[in-house]
């Protein structure tokens, strides 16, 4: 059984479902970072890439993405070929990309909580 910590109060749990708009993206990445800037911001991202031979490395912090990873934990995030990822955030407001060389495609979703325009 598991304990939850009480200090004399109702233990209360919420369970978000779905979002009220997703929208769409995608293009090419290449070894120029590039990104853009969401506003409103987003609650979730997922990013697919799409190229069978490059990593694409993301950054979610307003930074600028480099093609580059290393033990100690950074603020690249790099996506495998064929790889995705996703996740839910607070706000996420600007995303940047890159590839060490080449160029790959990149597909995403971003999903959004409460009223947006566009």
């Amino acid at each position: 059984m598991a304990y939850l910590s009480h200090n004399g109060g109702i233990v209360q749990g919420v369970l978000e479902l779905g979002f009220d708009r997703v929208k769409f993206f995608e293009g090419d990445i290449t070894s120029t970072a590039s990104g853009f800037t969401i506003s409103p911001p987003a609650r979730r991202i997922t990013v697919n890439n799409r190229s069978t031979t490059l990593d694409v490395y993301l950054r979610l912090d307003g930074g600028t993405a480099v093609a580059s990873t290393a033990f100690l934990p950074g603020d690249n995030i790099k996506i495998c070929p064929q790889g995705s990822f996703s996740m839910d955030f607070d706000t996420i407001s600007e995303v940047s990309f890159i590839t060490a060389s080449g160029t790959a495609h990149v597909e995403g979703l971003l999903g959004f909580k409460g009223t947006i325009d566009g």
